[in-house]
């Protein structure tokens, strides 16, 4: 059975895409979330639930001022860490590692679950996409050993999906759909998911910037083609 990912910057409509899938799959299909957001997955390991509860806790304790904050984005290892130190040292970022590891086999191991019983899985997100960076020389030099390690864990032998459909649209167009980061950073992830997509053997871009139905057409359309033929037109 095959596993097909949905990727693509913020905004881009990777979930609202899934879901519309889910309500009517084309064929034997299972929805698995492999993104940042604990609160958002449909399945995660229970010490991943708990750390996850403990962080809003403390966010909640931090932010008492503010009465309407936003806590849904909170994610158990967010995708920017490279760039602040860790104030637990060498052992709390080792005990990070294990725990981003950890997580990521067990949704793999969901994924092989789904797929011994006879069912197509689709990804919402993927983890070699999250953990990707667009730093070269000198700035991949001055990261975390752990980082590193574990980019090496996704690249090198954490399972790729067979088919990843990139949903791309221009920065600006994603900006003016959620505001939750800026224009640049979204052109950085996108030249990002490109890169990292491209080395993969199957990767269809689709334009969302089309509305919204010709979008979900043309994602349906290509996991069709791909489970029935084992390969793209």
């Amino acid at each position: 059975m095959k596993t097909i990912a949905l990727i693509g910057a913020d905004g881009s409509g990777k979930t609202t895409v899934a879901k519309k899938i889910m309500q009517s799959p084309p064929v034997p299909l299972k929805y698995l979330y492999m993104g940042l957001n604990i609160e958002s997955s449909n399945y995660a390991l229970p010490t991943s639930r708990l750390a996850y509860k403990f962080k809003l806790w403390e966010y909640k304790r931090k932010h008492k001022h503010l009465k309407h904050a936003e806590l849904k984005n909170i994610s158990l290892h967010q995708i920017d860490d490279n760039r602040r130190e860790d104030p637990r040292g060498k052992v709390g970022a080792t005990a990070r590692l294990i725990k981003r590891v950890s997580e990521e086999l067990y949704r793999l191991f969901i994924s092989w679950t789904f797929q011994i019983r006879g069912y197509n899985v689709l990804y919402d997100r993927h983890f070699i996409f999250d953990a990707a960076t667009s730093a070269t020389g000198e700035e991949l030099k001055k990261q975390r050993f752990t980082n590193k390690i574990h980019r090496w864990f996704l690249n090198k032998v954490y399972t790729k999906p067979d088919l990843v459909i990139f949903l791309h649209a221009p920065a600006e167009v994603l900006y003016k759909r959620k505001y939750e980061v800026d224009v640049e950073y979204l052109k950085t992830r996108t030249e990002t998911f490109l890169k990292v997509g491209k080395a993969l053997k199957n990767f269809v871009i689709v334009d969302t910037t089309q509305p919204i139905e010709k979008v979900f057409n043309e994602v349906n359309n290509t996991i069709i083609d791909f489970v029935n033929n084992g390969k793209l037109k």
